[in-house]
């Protein structure tokens, strides 16, 4: 089929009937996936399946851009994404897609949001660890995280069934290192919204209502 011909069935419409699907491949048009981690191998390297045909997440559009935020305030981290209809002529493939995460939730986790004063307001560049039972997890505030897309500057850890977590540690832009392993002479426990402000403390919040 030439390219001429394949551009204009899109236009009809042809490849997004459910008779197409996974039929044939074309240069941005190929299904989405999305990869769960699921731990590592006996020979100790990382194992990721597909899991987007059970979760729904194999949509055809042609998807240029995702962000991860916790749309729902429940705890877990949502999926959207911006797709790109092309010259099929067809304004609805433009819109995007949120993939709601319903299963997260049931284990605990911990969000952290930042506001720098010596650093950029939003904490842009801080690294934030995490230890909980003698695992470190870390992440970073990052801006542009995608095409046309931005990943939420709050940060969340999964901590499984831990109900608390040992420390946390913020390194500033700045060069600024803060650690916390209390709140007002409590752990920090599992299941809240930690907001830390550079330089002058650490406060504990529930997240906002649905």
């Amino acid at each position: 089929m030439s390219a001429v011909a394949h551009i204009s069935d899109y236009k009809t419409g042809k490849f997004y009937r459910d008779e197409f699907r996974g039929d044939i491949s074309w240069n941005g048009y190929e299904h989405n996936v999305l990869l769960r981690n699921d731990g590592r191998a006996a020979n100790g390297t990382l194992v990721f399946n597909d899991v987007a045909m059970a979760t729904g997440a194999d949509d055809i559009r042609d998807a240029r851009g995702l962000a991860i935020a916790d749309f729902d305030n429940d705890g877990d981290l949502d999926i959207v994404t911006n797709n790109n209809p092309g010259d099929s002529g067809r304004s609805e493939l433009a819109r995007a897609m949120l993939l709601r995460n319903n299963v997260g939730e049931r284990h605990n986790w911990l969000a952290v949001e930042l506001e720098g004063t010596e650093s950029n307001r939003d904490g842009v560049g801080a690294l934030v660890t995490v230890e909980t039972n003698g695992e470190i997890q870390t992440r970073q505030v990052t801006a542009g995280s995608s095409f046309a897309s931005q990943h939420s500057a709050r940060l969340y850890f999964g901590i499984g069934e831990q109900t608390q977590v040992a420390a946390l540690v913020v390194r500033w832009p700045s060069g600024r290192v803060e650690r916390f392993e209390r709140i007002e002479n409590n752990p920090i426990g599992a299941r809240q919204l930690l907001r830390i402000k550079e330089g002058t403390g650490i406060a504990a919040l529930s997240l906002p209502a649905q």
